[in-house]
C-alpha cells in the first residue's frame, strides 16, 4: 500500500510539473522573427538548410520564437543584409561572413582564405584556435551575434569557356569571383566583379563574364552553370571550406531568454555537422551527372596555381597593413595551422 502511494503520488508530481512547464512556456510571449536568406532556400545544401535551421529552432525553444525565412530580395537583395540586421530592419539573416566585408573587412578571413584550411582544421580553429572570440567580437562591434551554422566542401575553382594554361590566359579576363580569391586574381589582370548567385547563369550564358565560381558542385549543378560553361576547373584554391552563419541584430538577441539564444546555438552546431556531412556527401553523384552531360573536368597547371599562392601573399599582405582587425585574425589562423601542421602531416594516410 505504501509503495502504492509512492507511485501515485510520483505521477501526480510530475503531471503538476509538466502542466506548470507547459503552461509557463504558454504564458510567455512569443517572439516574432523574419530571417533572411542569402542563398535561394532550393539551394542544395547551402539554401535548404535555412528552413531547416528556422523549424529547429522553433521546436528547441518550445515554440516561443516564431522564424519566418525570407526568399533573396524578398526584404533586401541576397548578400545585402549585414547593414540591415546592424540596424534592426531585419531580426536575423544567413549567408556567408564575406558578404560583411564592406562594414569590415577581416570577415573576409572567415570565408574564402586562398589556399586556406579544409573543413575540419577550419572549424577546429574557430571553436578551439581562438578564431569564435574574433568573430564574436567583430559582429558585437556592428550590433550582431552570430553562429557558424553551415560547414561546406571545396568549391569549383570556377566555371570557363576556355581552357586556361598559363597565368597570361587570365590577363584581361572577366571573371565572377567572390572575397579574396578575387583580389588574387585581380593581380594577374582578370577583371573581377561580384554578381549575385542569381545572376550568374545569365552572366555567363550572355558572355558578360568569361567565366565564375559560386559554390561546390553540387550547388553549381543545380545553378546550370554547366549548360553554359562546359569547363570546371580544380581544386578550389580560393575556398578551401565555405562557412556560412546566422547573425541577430544584437539588441534583438539581448531580448531574448536564455532557453531561445541556446535554442539558435544548438541548432547551429547541429547545423554544422549536418551540412559537413550532407554536403560532403552529394559532390560524387553530381559530378557524375554534370560528366556524363558533357562537363570537362580540368586542374589548373602547376604554374598557374604558383602565382596565384605567391599573389595571394601579396593580398593578405596588403590587407593586413590596411586593416588591424584582418591582420589580427590571418595571425591567429596562420598559427594554428603552423601549430596543427604536424599533427596534419603525421596523422593522415597520404
Amino acid at each position: 500500500m505504501k509503495l502504492d502511494r509512492l507511485l501515485k503520488s510520483t505521477a501526480l508530481s510530475a503531471v503538476v510539473a509538466t502542466l506548470a512547464f507547459v503552461g509557463s512556456a504558454a504564458a510567455q510571449e512569443v517572439m516574432k522573427l523574419r530571417m533572411h536568406a542569402a542563398h535561394a532556400t532550393q539551394t542544395p545544401v547551402i539554401g535548404t538548410i535555412v528552413p531547416w535551421i528556422a523549424e529547429r529552432i522553433e521546436k528547441l525553444s518550445n515554440g516561443t520564437l516564431d522564424i519566418e525565412v525570407f526568399e533573396p530580395g524578398a526584404l533586401v537583395p541576397g548578400t545585402e543584409f549585414f547593414d540591415a540586421v546592424s540596424q534592426g530592419a531585419i531580426d536575423m539573416a544567413y549567408g556567408t561572413p564575406g558578404y560583411g566585408a564592406g562594414l569590415e573587412p577581416a570577415l573576409s578571413a572567415f570565408t574564402s582564405v586562398p589556399f586556406g584550411p579544409g573543413e575540419t582544421e577550419m572549424l577546429t580553429w574557430m571553436r578551439y584556435g581562438g578564431g569564435y572570440e574574433i568573430f564574436d567580437r567583430i559582429l558585437a562591434g556592428i550590433n550582431m551575434k552570430g553562429f557558424v551554422c553551415t560547414l561546406n566542401p571545396p568549391e569549383t575553382a570556377g566555371w570557363f569557356r576556355k581552357e586556361i594554361n598559363s597565368v597570361a590566359d587570365l590577363n584581361g579576363m572577366k571573371l565572377r569571383y567572390f572575397g579574396l580569391g578575387g583580389k588574387v586574381l585581380s593581380k594577374l589582370g582578370a577583371s573581377v566583379q561580384l554578381i549575385p548567385g542569381g545572376d550568374v547563369y545569365s552572366a555567363l550564358e550572355r558572355g558578360v563574364v568569361d567565366g565564375a565560381e559560386f559554390s561546390n558542385p553540387s550547388a553549381d549543378e543545380t545553378m546550370g552553370f554547366y549548360q553554359v560553361a562546359k569547363i570546371a576547373y580544380f581544386p578550389g584554391w580560393h575556398q578551401q571550406t565555405s562557412i556560412n552563419a546566422v547573425y541577430i541584430n544584437l539588441d534583438t538577441w539581448k531580448k531574448m531568454t536564455a532557453e531561445q539564444q541556446f535554442a539558435i546555438e544548438t541548432t547551429c552546431g547541429e547545423a554544422t555537422v549536418k551540412t559537413l556531412a550532407e554536403g560532403s556527401a552529394a559532390q560524387g553523384p553530381a559530378l557524375k551527372r554534370m560528366k556524363e552531360a558533357g562537363t570537362e573536368f580540368k586542374t589548373w597547371p602547376p604554374a598557374v596555381l604558383d602565382a596565384l599562392r605567391e599573389q595571394w601573399k601579396v593580398v593578405a599582405e596588403e590587407e593586413g597593413a590596411a586593416n588591424p582587425v584582418f591582420k589580427e585574425t590571418m595571425d591567429s589562423l596562420n598559427k594554428f595551422r603552423e601549430d596543427y601542421k604536424l599533427w596534419g602531416e603525421l596523422g593522415y594516410v597520404k
